[in-house]
């Protein structure tokens, strides 16, 4: 039986007990004194059990989910996975389990928004509390998705785009859409980077806080003069906007007055990058992916890498050969 007890100038009761030779204490919360024996009473009982069985028998979705928010990961997507798993135990979570939730959740939505919304979140919200609890981690197989060639930004279109947004007196969108462009920034890291982020004597930026890991990106002489034509905006944020609604909204406002195709700001920014890098430059797949900050080179293999299926890069490889 737990021990409830007070700190002293507390009015809410504490509780400590023993499991496998180690004291735990803990706040209930309460200063209801039955509400706290009750509270006590089950946690204790679940400790215990989570030392005889396993810390994977008592884990739920919510307390991963936990853990990944408080180590600052990203809350996208994750407030219908919370609704659906809220009281479920980790390890009752299966990949075919995800797979049924993603229809479930989005009935009406195709399998690139089940893989999107559902099994990139969920998968990385279980795996990230397994690596910490030292769990084994869990594999989902992907929704087929069917290709279709995306729209994506191109020097053209950002010369067009920036010489219409500087008409409209919106220099920080010009230089946010160069930005991601040549450097490959998703649109909420650019909205993260602060003064203290760029070095305009030197043509380096650094984003501390990205999908996959710290990185330092170059700029280009354009993109430095951008950058110090908008240095006296705001004096923290780069971009002078915190959320990627607002960039929307101007990238959108200025694509409308140019009458330029509409593109979205992953079109726009990695899609663009990628595409001028290795199809419209002949770029290699590996410095691609780490000046863009590709985790997986596959991804760009399988995105950007097209083979040539004419008889003459055979005959240019191996040479048109006479009768044998």
């Amino acid at each position: 039986m737990p021990n409830l007890y007070k700190r002293p100038g507390s009015d809410v009761w504490h509780f400590s007990f023993t499991v496998d030779g180690k004291r735990k204490r803990k706040s209930s919360r309460t200063t209801d004194k039955r509400l706290a024996e009750d509270i006590a009473i089950k946690h204790e009982a679940r400790v215990r059990r989570a030392v005889v069985h396993g810390t994977e028998t008592v884990l739920t979705f919510a307390e991963a989910l936990d853990l990944y928010v408080s180590d600052g990961k990203s809350t996208r997507f994750t407030v219908p996975l919370f609704d659906y798993f809220e009281k479920w135990k980790v390890k009752d979570i299966t990949g075919p389990e995800i797979r049924k939730a993603a229809k479930i959740i989005y009935p009406d939505a195709s399998p690139a928004t089940w893989n999107r919304q559902v099994i990139t979140p969920a998968r990385a919200i279980i795996n990230h509390a397994a690596e910490a609890k030292r769990l084994p981690k869990i594999s989902v197989k992907r929704f087929k998705e069917e290709k279709k060639r995306r729209p994506a930004g191109s020097a053209d279109w950002l010369k067009a785009f920036c010489k219409a947004a500087k008409k409209l007196g919106m220099p920080e969108t010009a230089a946010i859409a160069r930005f991601m462009f040549e450097t490959a920034t998703r649109v909420s890291e650019a909205c993260r980077l602060t003064w203290d982020d760029v070095d305009l004597q030197h043509g380096v930026a650094f984003l501390e806080k990205t999908k996959t890991e710290p990185r330092k990106v170059f700029l280009t002489r354009a993109m430095v003069i951008d950058l110090a034509n908008v240095r006296s905006l705001h004096p923290t944020l780069v971009f002078a906007a915190a959320n990627r609604s607002t960039i929307k909204k101007r990238i959108d406002k200025v694509i409308k007055e140019a009458g330029l195709k509409r593109l979205t700001s992953h079109e726009l920014g990695r899609h663009g990058f990628a595409t001028e890098m290795i199809r419209r430059n002949g770029v290699d797949v590996a410095t691609t992916a780490d000046h863009g900050g590709w985790k997986s080179r596959r991804l760009l293999m399988e995105t950007y890498v097209e083979g040539d299926a004419d008889r003459e890069v055979i005959d240019r490889v191996f040479g048109k050969k006479g009768g044998s």
